[in-house]
């Protein structure tokens, strides 16, 4: 009843929004280049606040950035990385089935989120802290990633040396873009909005959002890659995951309902992926 209730409240909202920006299209787009760069505190229910209970805490300095980094167990390691506004609570469904499957956890909040300090989050910092926080761990790891977190392990792999035994992307974009543009429609913007929008955003990464490509970075990994993704996503759409699936050690893991986020709490998904992880972890061991 209540989703039934709010839908003509959103609705008139997002109608709203889009006519004011409209009228002025460049005071919106820098809202929406705002909100693409600096993420707002998390204020999603922490559905495994307990899961990462005897981890061990540190702290990297990564380009100024105090990034928090949790660590529990032994034998291969698997990295978790959370999505945009965040953290690392969001991936909690993996801790518990990784560690009983004698694994290594490692997870962290990504600058900008969490117990990380900053407000900004460019792009290529969430890349590089990726990238810097999986060299300090045990060798080789596997990184599980979740939408924007997947979308810059790609980049931390093509740009900043990250070298992953295998790879989980879960809800990943195809591109910068492609989230930045879906992100401005959920607010309600208007094309031109939009125009100054991805303008803005190009001037503080000092490059354009194209050059932030899923698909393209993927198709130079080497490591073995599952795409995971739910039918029904509405913020990322399938079709990004078939880009995406266009790399050559990529295999898709594609689920019927699980939208962009609830998908972390499917446990048949989890399953999969640590079956996936096992298998090759046993290949590689022979």
């Amino acid at each position: 009843m209540t989703s039934q209730t709010s839908r003509p409240e959103t609705s008139a909202t997002m109608k709203i929004a889009t006519l004011l920006s409209t009228l002025f299209p460049r005071y919106f787009g820098a809202l929406g280049a705002r909100a693409f760069l600096q993420p707002r505190p998390n204020t999603s229910r922490q559905q495994w606040s307990e899961a990462f209970d005897g981890f061990t805490r540190s702290t990297l300095c990564i380009q100024g950035h105090q990034v928090p980094l949790w660590v529990k167990g032994s034998g291969p390691t698997v990295l978790l990385v959370h999505g945009w506004e965040r953290d690392h609570f969001a991936m909690g469904g993996f801790v518990s089935p990784l560690l009983e499957a004698n694994f290594q956890v490692a997870a962290l909040d990504l600058p900008g989120h969490g117990e990380a300090d900053g407000k900004q989050a460019p792009l290529p910092l969430l890349a590089r802290s990726i990238a810097e926080v999986a060299a300090t761990l045990t060798q080789p790891c596997t990184v599980i990633a979740h939408s924007i977190g997947a979308a810059m392990t790609a980049l931390a792999a093509e740009d900043f040396g990250l070298t992953p035994h295998s790879v989980v992307l879960i809800s990943a974009p195809r591109g910068a873009e492609d989230y930045a543009l879906a992100q401005a429609k959920r607010q309600g913007l208007g094309r031109r909005a939009i125009q100054h929008m991805i303008v803005q955003i190009a001037e503080a990464l000092g490059e354009p959002l194209e050059r932030y490509r899923v698909d393209n970075a993927l198709t130079s990994m080497t490591a073995p890659i599952l795409l995971v993704h739910a039918e029904d996503d509405a913020i990322v759409p399938l079709s990004d995951a078939r880009d995406n699936l266009h790399a050559p050690t990529a295999r898709p893991l594609w689920l019927p309902v699980g939208g962009h986020n609830r998908i972390l709490a499917d446990q048949q998904m989890i399953a999969g992926v640590l079956g996936w992880i096992n298998s090759h972890n046993l290949q590689s061991a022979e």
